[in-house]
């Protein structure tokens, strides 16, 4: 009897050790992940985000923070996604699901806000070269969920990442040639939008003390950092001093989440919950052709590539 209580005593954790290590191995689950939003910026998105070498608005905070050198006085952007439809899923058996954004619209809408400020327009004469922001972005969609007897319901059926990331970020312009930029990625949850943590929930198949068919729940939070550096290259401008054609580069770290929460069935706390998440370093590059009279030249050509890609990983 003695070594039967010991077992119901320690299982708890070895569940949540399970359950995690299933979340982080099971290849259905990054099928079924809340979708990353690429568009931070009304004109970038018209560009399909081929906007790190024009960088010529606030949302240059996200897409190539060295052109906030580019803006005059104080700016600011700021704009929601209204994000709906469903997603439809075939395995290779041929067995169909269809999950949706948990309404005709996805709430709370994701978002996004950038503020920046040349140093020597807001009252620093000896600073011109320097121009400081701040932005706020919804990095990921609200949330994701299929049907409760769908074909990977024992993996996911609903699921969402309410992920924040704060950017104070600075940059500076070397010469009419070169601007640099640094700045940092505070990545963290809040309560104010969505439900303030990772939430991912499924019904389980049975075994480990828990009845098959429960429905289960990992959920936590946590707040880090990562940094990013950038550089606009100018090598050619017009009488008017406007760009001709920029090349833009920008790296940003990989963060890692500690996340601690709970784990739940039927919606009592089994145990505490802890889980890695891993956000990926991202290299982004472009190039853009601008031609046209007068001060402002529109864009004829422009490129982007972007790569994700986890440390220590080919």
């Amino acid at each position: 009897m003695s070594r039967e209580r010991r077992r119901q005593r320690v299982s708890p954790r070895r569940i949540v050790w399970m359950v995690v290590a299933l979340l982080a191995s099971s290849p259905s689950i990054l099928q079924a992940q809340t979708p990353r939003i690429q568009g931070q910026g009304a004109a970038a998105s018209g560009m399909g985000n081929a906007f790190t070498a024009q960088a010529d608005d606030p949302s240059a905070l996200h897409y190539n923070p060295a052109g906030m050198t580019q803006l005059r006085g104080v700016q600011n952007m700021f704009g929601a996604l209204i994000i709906g439809g469903s997603t439809s899923f075939v395995s290779p058996s041929g067995v169909a699901t269809t999950g949706d954004r948990g309404g005709s619209v996805a709430w709370p809408l994701p978002g996004h806000f950038f503020l920046t400020a040349n140093l020597k327009d807001v009252g620093f004469a000896s600073l011109e070269k320097w121009t400081v922001g701040v932005g706020l972005t919804t990095p990921f969609g609200s949330l994701s969920q299929y049907p409760l007897n769908g074909p990977f319901r024992t993996a996911v059926t609903f699921t969402t990442l309410p992920l924040l990331d704060i950017k104070p970020t600075i940059a500076y312009k070397v010469n009419d040639q070169l601007s640099i930029g640094l700045g940092a990625d505070i990545y963290t949850f809040s309560g104010l939008f969505g439900e303030g943590h990772v939430e991912q929930q499924s019904i389980w198949p049975g075994g480990l003390g828990i009845p098959a068919g429960s429905r289960v729940e990992l959920k936590g939070s946590d707040t880090t950092a990562g940094f990013n550096i950038s550089l606009l290259y100018t090598p050619f401008r017009n009488a008017d001093g406007k760009p001709l054609a920029n090349i833009g580069l920008v790296y940003r770290s990989q963060a890692v989440l500690s996340l601690s929460g709970q784990f739940l069935s039927n919606g009592r706390v089994q145990a505490d919950a802890t889980a890695p998440l891993a956000l990926p370093s991202v290299y982004s590059g472009g190039g853009c052709h601008l031609a046209g009279p007068g001060p402002h030249p529109r864009m004829e050509v422009g490129v982007g590539c972007g790569l994700h890609r986890m440390e220590g990983q080919p």
